[in-house]
């Protein structure tokens, strides 16, 4: 038996994700009358904002009643609001890559498939805007071509030979039966082809047309998922406030869920949970009572647990569900919210909005009662402002973006933490190394039995992930470093449940403090297309602002393609002054590429004159105990004076 699929629509900017999106609703029976995005007609977009812009902000998903059944998730496409994207990405078993026959891939086009990958999610690319006079869908399809040699053009239909024939290129599977297969065995073969991402099928129409789309409907339809009746798991997909009522839509990904189902979560483990109301999500939200494997459906009843959260019914061990997933693109900037409202106002405000919106990671500085968001771009902070006075009827103002930075180790050193005052005892030695570009804080374990415990092993390892450790130079998020436990002492009955926490703490700052650390900043990957007489300005400017430029090597008649890196930085202002001596007739792309050694590093150390020694709460120095009390140790008389010997 099938079960229920989740599709995404995902694309840049202004390709016709939204128009695409009503022609396959209209063409599945869904709507009787197709919106128009300009008039603020069309089925997804909703929101006064996003009538009022024509972009969309928000994903939505919407239960689509054809066939097996399916649901369909329109997904917003400026850059600004990737983690949107994303979050859309984690739950979707098929993506359709929407790319205009106009403009051809662009980087952000590029973001796509680089996260579709990182998923393992199947793609379906549609080459949209193929009516019009400036479309180009060679040089799309050679865009495309250029990424992965896995994207095949369908320009009859899949049953042609030429694609069975190109098809078999890529699949040995495939090519040993393509001479022989029946009707039956050829569609079981391209739905596996195209789930375990062998091909990529591109089709090429018009949405506004409605050219093609009966292809791509069938296309989508071909690729079936089998059941899976097993343990009863799902994922929060989205949280929203639907008429003052708390929301979660969930991906049911094995089993089924029913109305008074008990819940729980590895996320709130000591915390059981029950289904008050199901819905499916229509035109609006229609009560359901039960929900199947693929579905996403909304439930409410599950109020503690946010997006991304995994949960089972009471049955399931914990040890049979998968792992959250975190965002592989985070925000590179950082603002403060200004406003009229009170800190406490202000910040009860934006916890609802973090609900919806971890990404904002709220952060709040006591000292001077100021309230900061992280972003990535003008757009979004255009949304979070105007959705900001709808919702709240308040206004709100941001100050001008900073450049979140990081910081990561040059060399390797041994951390040590020993926290002993009256009636406490913990030690921790840590082996702290540079890491993979990209990799976050990797943890590992070399710490024997003989000398501790595994319940304070498990402990020393959750207290390494359960806080942002701050580095010594700016006092920035460190990231890029494998930690390793070496060894830890505990002695009874001193040892108390907080203990080695305080211990861990020391060693990771103790050990920053004897390293050699590197500040890092993040890095936009940039394309440009613009006139050619404007080459030489563009490849002046980012040499101007620190860039580096790749060959180039992309040029036609009237256009010339550029593609580099830039320090988020110094091009925090650059669109504006592009879309200047361009005229609006240039395409400037920007997706964040991660974080690199910074450009202007003992400037920016300077500027943020940092002590890491002065925070009380976050020291480098450890307690040991003489004469009946706890006594301080400097961070750098910490070695000779610890417990811990290690060859």
């Amino acid at each position: 038996m099938d079960r229920k699929k989740v599709i995404g629509i995902f694309s840049h900017v202004d390709a016709g994700k939204t128009t695409l999106t009503e022609a396959l609703l209209y063409k599945s029976g869904q709507i009787t009358q197709l919106g128009n995005v300009n008039k603020g007609t069309t089925f997804f977009d909703q929101h006064p904002l996003e009538r009022k812009r024509g972009i969309t902000f928000l994903s939505k998903p919407v239960s689509v009643d054809y066939q097996e059944g399916f649901t369909l998730i329109d997904t917003p496409g400026h850059m600004d609001l990737t983690f949107e994207m994303e979050r859309s990405l984690q739950v979707t078993d098929l993506a359709i890559v929407l790319l205009s026959a106009t403009e051809g891939v662009t980087g952000y086009t590029e973001t796509i498939i680089d996260l579709c990958a990182t998923y393992q999610v199947p793609v379906i690319v549609f080459i949209n805007k193929c009516d019009l006079p400036t479309s180009d869908v060679s040089k799309a399809f050679a865009g495309l071509e250029k990424i992965d040699e896995r994207f095949v053009l369908v320009e009859e239909s899949i049953h042609s030979q030429a694609f069975q024939e190109n098809w078999a290129l890529l699949d040995e599977k495939w090519l040993a039966q393509i001479d022989k297969a029946t009707s039956e065995q050829f569609n079981q073969a391209f739905s596996q082809a195209v789930q375990q991402r062998k091909l990529f099928p591109v089709i090429k129409g018009s949405a506004a047309q409605l050219e093609g789309v009966d292809m791509l409907l069938e296309l989508v339809m071909s690729v079936r998922y089998e059941a899976n009746q097993t343990d009863n798991i799902g994922q929060v997909y989205k949280v929203l406030t639907e008429k003052g009522q708390r929301i979660h839509f969930v991906k049911v990904l094995s089993g089924r869920f029913a109305v008074k189902d008990r819940l729980h979560s590895p996320q709130l483990p000591t915390s059981e949970m029950k289904i008050n109301q199901l819905f499916a999500q229509h035109e609006k939200l229609v009560a359901i009572q039960e929900a199947h494997a693929g579905e996403i459906v909304g439930i409410a009843g599950i109020t503690e647990l946010k997006i991304g959260d995994i949960l089972a019914t009471t049955d399931v061990f914990f040890d049979k569900l998968p792992q959250v997933r975190t965002l592989t693109r985070e925000p590179a900037l950082e603002v403060q919210v200004l406003s009229e409202l009170s800190s406490d106002a202000l910040l009860q405000h934006f916890a609802q909005l973090e609900e919806e919106d971890p990404s904002l990671q709220v952060r709040y500085e006591e000292a001077n009662k100021e309230v900061f968001i992280q972003v990535i771009g003008q757009i979004q902070m255009d949304y979070i402002q105007e959705s900001f006075a709808l919702r709240f009827n308040e206004a709100i103002t941001f100050s001008r973006p900073s450049v979140l930075y990081k910081e990561t180790l040059v060399e390797p050193v041994r951390g040590n933490g020993h926290y002993e005052p009256l009636r406490h005892y913990a030690e921790v030695a840590l082996w702290m190394e540079p890491g993979e570009q990209g990799q976050g804080i990797l943890l590992k374990n070399q710490c024997s039995l003989e000398q501790l415990t595994t319940n304070y092993q498990k402990g020393i390892l959750q207290h390494l992930t359960e806080k942002v450790h701050r580095g010594v130079l700016i006092g920035a998020p460190l990231t890029d470093v494998t930690i390793t436990l070496l060894a830890g002492i505990a002695h009874h009955p001193e040892t108390k449940g907080g203990d080695f926490r305080e211990a861990t703490y020391r060693a990771v700052r103790q050990g920053l403090m004897k390293a050699t650390s590197q500040l890092l900043e993040p890095w936009y990957q940039v394309k440009i297309v613009v006139p050619t007489d404007l080459v030489g300005k563009v490849v002046t400017d980012l040499q101007k602002y620190k860039g580096e430029i790749a060959p180039i090597e992309e040029a036609d008649e009237e256009t010339t393609t550029i593609e580099g890196m830039v320090p988020v930085a110094t091009f925090l202002d650059y669109p504006i002054e592009f879309a200047s001596f361009t005229k609006n007739k240039g395409r400037l792309t920007t997706t964040v590429k991660g974080y690199y050694p910074c450009h202007n590093e003992a400037e920016i150390i300077t500027d943020y004159s940092y002590d890491p020694t002065s925070e009380l709460n976050n020291t480098p120095n450890s307690i040991f105990f003489s004469k009946g009390k706890g006594y301080d140790v400097v961070w750098h008389e910490v070695d000779a004076k610890c417990h811990i010997q290690l060859k």
